[in-house]
């Protein structure tokens, strides 16, 4: 069943419900959101792995949707990155953005430009036109690109583990805080509406939700990133 580009993204930024919106990303630290934005590039790519490329009857428009979240997540990469202003994640990066444009014309092919800022752009109209081959050359399981994506992704994830760059600092009566439960806000279907609840929560327990749900990913409930 084909999901919405917001509901893609959805699942790829489970475990941080704040990176998947452009209300739920405002105001939360750098760091944060670039480690979920890494675990969830990686779910796109892996989505794009595992679609059956072989099936000539397979929905075009979750093809289609597939990729127009996997640009998304990629360009809040980008963006959370450049927040990040470490020497070491713009090298990490700058070895990304290579690995792509490197891919430029076969991206061409279905769609997807490289801009000058590394961003990703989507031609609507060029991918409604594109081929599952042509996507399959670039994302399915034995596709070089996706794979070298994956690559870059760990070892980007394995520098900001020994650089200590990824979990945030909470003072213990936070981290007593956050052990006591409590519940996240509703961020809404990623359409920017809410679910019309009126009960407001305040931004410090937001953030110590959010270290919550980091500290459990990257203990690897969420996502494993071993090699």
């Amino acid at each position: 069943m084909s999901l919405s580009v917001s509901g893609y993204i959805r699942q790829f930024y489970k475990g941080n419900i704040f990176g998947a919106t452009s209300d739920g990303r405002n105001g939360q630290p750098a760091h944060s959101l670039f480690s979920a934005d890494m675990k969830a590039l990686r779910q796109a790519v892996r989505g794009l792995g595992d679609y059956d490329y072989s099936d000539k009857e397979s929905d075009g428009e979750e093809l289609a949707n597939k990729v127009k979240a996997f640009v998304d997540t990629y360009n809040h990469l980008v963006d959370s990155a450049k927040d990040m202003d470490d020497e070491d994640v713009d090298r990490y990066m700058k070895n990304l953005k290579k690995l792509t444009k490197g891919k430029a014309e076969e991206l061409s092919d279905i769609g997807v430009s490289v801009q000058n800022n590394g961003k990703l752009k989507i031609d609507e109209k060029a991918l409604a036109g594109t081929g599952r081959y042509e996507v399959g050359k670039l994302f399915s399981t034995d596709a070089e690109f996706g794979s070298q994506v994956e690559k870059q992704l760990k070892s980007t994830y394995r520098m900001m583990i020994r650089n200590n760059l990824n979990v945030p600092k909470q003072q213990s009566a936070s981290i007593s805080q956050t052990e006591s439960g409590t519940k996240p806000p509703e961020t809404g279907d990623g359409s920017g509406e809410g679910d019309g609840s009126t009960d407001v929560v305040p931004p410090e327990q937001e953030n110590l939700k959010l270290a919550q749900q980091l500290m459990k990913a990257l203990a690897g409930s969420s996502v494993d990133y071993t090699v």
